[in-house]
């Protein structure tokens, strides 16, 4: 149908409005009507802002291929490039409302997806699309792709996204000759293609957009992305004869070289309305930029640097806003994003990070070197960025999952990371004493912003920088023998490093490093032991000091035996007892101050404080239990005599987020999530089980590395393979009350599958046997993660349906 045959139609429908609801039917197209007449009039008269300028760069410029460092030389069309045409024209009646009209769209942009978000393996530069305008129906559309070579383009027209597309096509084509595709290829030599735009808005080639790098290439910098656009008013890219070197063209462009003085100079087009996107440094100055593709010239004539253009820009919200006092802090210039950013991160992410424990860290020295270190500045920005994009999507699974485009706030949070990495590339030989300092806490700051997004190889990558550092320094003694030289305000970020380094254990990535229980006099805050009673802690922050080579003690012998097969487990017996042995003595030390304190003093705490010993009660007994079971394997007779224990762990979290209604959605330390995913995938009662996992679905939260959503997928899909394996008539099974019988919790957790987010889904194209491991497949270390081991030793466990009555208790 034409646009004629669609506009017939809707009068026809609003003539039978009219006619059975009266003249007043037509008042809801009146009015609008009247309100876009009224709108475009008055942007034809100036009056309002003509928004079909928004977007325009207004000048004359061209589309270059930049260099790996992101600058633009001298020569134009420096390299080749792929121009590939795909098209599509559906000879139907109904045009693409036709039959097959909707797979097609569909499949096309399946295709188009995937290739945008793995652009670097297929070297897609950008897409452009066109509706055929020639023919009065519409029905045919145009995709053009520019390519860095005609390798990519290859390669993914045999990977699985398009020969799945070229199957389906095979399906359909012989009953649907009405369907025709097309696409054309041009393989364009460098010095072979000239480009240029007069007051356009990105399009073509000047829409795409080519990979970078930041800084040093041998040192493994962040990857960026830029724009092509270049001012073509001067040089080389002023004229068609110079971008393309023909020298004939040269004397009949002469003729036009006074008309185009007088065209384009370097004053902007006159009733243009000024964009918004400036660059950063005029923005910073509040003053008006002229926009200048590549570098501002209102920066270059006034002598200062043009620190560029931000790519992402954050979607307007009013937020908190950052005070005065610590805004007149900063020796730099911030744009609005970044202040707005910096102002969740001071009021909110801050807060969010002191709610488990207090730390000088949080209160004092990220703040401080904010203001005194423009890197350490980027990088809170980054990171407040993340976590407030996080939140507002309710905290969902961390999968570094394929997406057709990064969002504002993660492109925005990407560039603020790329400016603190590439601020500290610039001094690496500095004799700034605080050099280091400002390294370690970005690497802090990197690797909390890569597990917030996900990117678990490199928050380890950049965690395992940050150890190498403390070691070559020896910091890490400090944790134990705390020395008149160290500072305790600079403790406080070894301390951090060193517990992730502590949590490290459970996925696979060679850790934890320091080995804090190794170290010499590994609990200092403990009393020697002797015949005398020890004395109880004086203090949750001496408790705290005390725990963690505690926790790395149980966490190193723990992490290797969780998804150890029997047979290992009976065959390195002789070496496995000793160092269960040894995580004995950390923890029985640890409880004789521990306990009596909890006992004695925990009413005299304040509310924050009582919560910081709940916490690490909760872990105490869950290590002391995990000390006990993690050596069992399969043995379901010997762990169903610690039922009892794992209901104790459950009923101390559920007691825990009773007292604890405002929960943080991130934090550094550990907190509920190891202890309830330990109960949920060891105990033999299904009841206590699943309340352990209604616990963790009820707080969505990262504590460092653990991320509540994953380890409630990981141990639902465990405990539903369990219960399709039991059978609906099994023993113990049909006695529980209803919210507990083995339908109620199944249902439960199907629907809660088939929710799913359709990106996920797509993802992992709920192959059997792809979930929940698919959503973490791209992490590299993820094979060795001491959970999934546990959870196939357990889905094997249920395979061989080696059940006996004891199991079901």
């Amino acid at each position: 149908m034409t646009v004629t045959s669609w506009l017939l139609l809707g009068a026809l429908l609003q003539g039978l409005a009219c006619l059975l609801f009266g003249p007043a039917a037509m008042l809801p197209s009146a009015a609008v009507l009247l309100y876009r007449l009224a709108d475009h009039l008055l942007m034809a008269a100036g009056l309002t802002r003509n928004r079909y300028l928004d977007g325009v760069i207004p000048t004359k410029y061209g589309a270059q291929i930049p260099r790996p460092d992101g600058s633009f030389g001298s020569a134009p069309a420096a390299e080749s490039l792929v121009v590939f045409h795909l098209g599509a024209r559906v000879n139907h009646p109904l045009g693409m409302l036709g039959p097959g009209g909707k797979a097609l769209g569909e499949w096309s942009d399946r295709m188009i997806a995937d290739m945008t978000a793995n652009r670097d393996k297929y070297g897609l530069l950008g897409t452009s699309h066109w509706a055929k305008q020639d023919a009065a129906a519409g029905n045919e559309v145009l995709t053009l792709f520019y390519m860095r070579d005609y390798e990519g383009l290859h390669r993914f027209a045999h990977d699985a996204t398009h020969m799945d597309g070229v199957r389906w096509w095979t399906r359909i084509v012989a009953s649907h000759p009405h369907i025709a595709i097309y696409h054309e290829t041009y393989l364009v030599p460098r010095g072979q293609w000239e480009n240029i735009y007069i007051n356009c808005h990105p399009t073509g080639l000047g829409e795409a957009w080519f990979p970078v790098h930041a800084g040093d290439k041998a040192a493994e910098p962040a990857r960026e992305y830029v724009r092509p656009a270049v001012d073509a008013r001067t040089g080389a890219l002023r004229s068609a004869s110079k971008r393309l070197q023909l020298g004939w063209l040269e004397e009949r462009e002469k003729e036009g070289n006074a008309l185009y003085d007088q065209t384009f100079t370097d004053k902007r087009t006159p009733g243009v309305p000024r964009s918004k996107f400036g660059c950063r440094t005029c923005r910073a100055r509040r003053v008006k930029c002229d926009e200048t593709p590549g570098a501002c010239r209102r920066c270059l004539d006034t002598g200062r640097t043009c620190d560029g253009y931000d790519v992402h820009r954050l979607a307007p919200k009013r937020l908190l806003r950052l005070p005065r006092t610590v805004a007149q802090g900063f020796r730099w210039a911030m744009t609005v994003d970044e202040r707005r950013s910096f102002a969740f991160f001071q009021h909110h992410t801050v807060p969010t990070f002191l709610e488990f424990f207090d730390s000088a860290l949080w209160q004092q020295l990220v703040l401080q070197m904010s203001q005194g270190d423009p890197a350490v500045y980027h990088a809170a920005v980054a990171l407040s960025a993340i976590h407030q994009d996080a939140e507002a999507q309710g905290m969902p699974l961390a999968a570094d999952l394929p997406r057709a485009a990064p969002g504002r706030a993660a492109g925005f949070a990407q560039e603020q990371l790329g400016r603190a990495f590439r601020l500290l590339a610039r001094r690496p030989a500095s004799a700034d004493p605080q050099l280091r300092g400002a390294t370690l806490l970005c690497c802090l700051l990197f690797v909390l912003a890569d597990f917030l997004r996900g990117q678990y190889d490199a928050a380890f990558a950049h965690l395992q920088s940050g150890l190498r550092i403390l070691q070559e320094l020896q910091a890490d003694r400090d944790l134990v023998a705390p020395t008149p030289r160290q500072a305790s305000i600079e403790r406080c970020l070894v301390v951090a490093l060193a517990h992730l380094d502590v949590l490290s254990a459970h996925f696979g990535v060679g850790g934890p490093v320091l080995c804090l229980d190794t170290l010499e006099a590994a609990l200092p805050a403990l009393p020697d032991p002797g015949p005398a009673e020890p004395e109880p802690f004086r203090s949750v922050h001496g408790a705290r000091q005390a725990f963690d080579p505690v926790l790395s003690a149980v966490f190193r012998f723990q992490a290797p035996c969780m998804g150890m097969p029997d047979d290992e487990i009976a065959r390195n017996y002789h070496t496995i007892l000793p160092g269960q042995l040894r995580v004995w003595s950390h923890l029985a030390r640890f409880g004789q101050s521990f306990l009596p304190f909890y006992r004695d003093c925990y009413a005299t705490l304040p509310s924050k404080e009582q919560r910081s010993v709940d916490i690490m009660h909760l872990q105490f007994r869950c290590l002391t239990l995990a000390n006990k079971t993690c050596v069992l394997g399969r043995n379901q007779a010997a762990l169903a005599a610690f039922s009892p224990d794992f209901q104790v762990i459950v009923s101390l979290a559920e007691a825990l987020l009773r007292k604890f209604p405002d929960r943080p959605t991130f934090s550094l330390e550990a907190g509920i999530i190891p202890p309830l995913y330990h109960t949920a995938i060891s105990c033999s009662d299904y009841r206590v089980r699943w309340r352990a996992v209604q616990l963790l679905r009820s707080w969505p939260h990262r504590e460092g590395p653990f991320d509540s959503n994953w380890v409630a997928a990981l141990v639902e899909e465990a405990l539903r393979i369990e219960l399709v394996n039991l059978g609906a008539h099994s023993p113990g099974v049909h006695d529980w009350d209803d919210a507990l019988s083995r339908e109620a919790i199944l249902q439960e957790i199907e629907e809660r599958q088939q929710g799913m987010d359709p990106e996920m889904l797509s993802a992992l194209g709920r192959e059997e046997g792809m979930f929940p491991l698919g959503l973490v497949e791209s992490v590299k270390c993820s094979s060795n993660w001491s959970c999934i081991r546990a959870f196939r030793i357990f889905t094997s466990r249920v395979a061989d349906a080696e059940w006996s009555e004891n199991d079901l208790d």
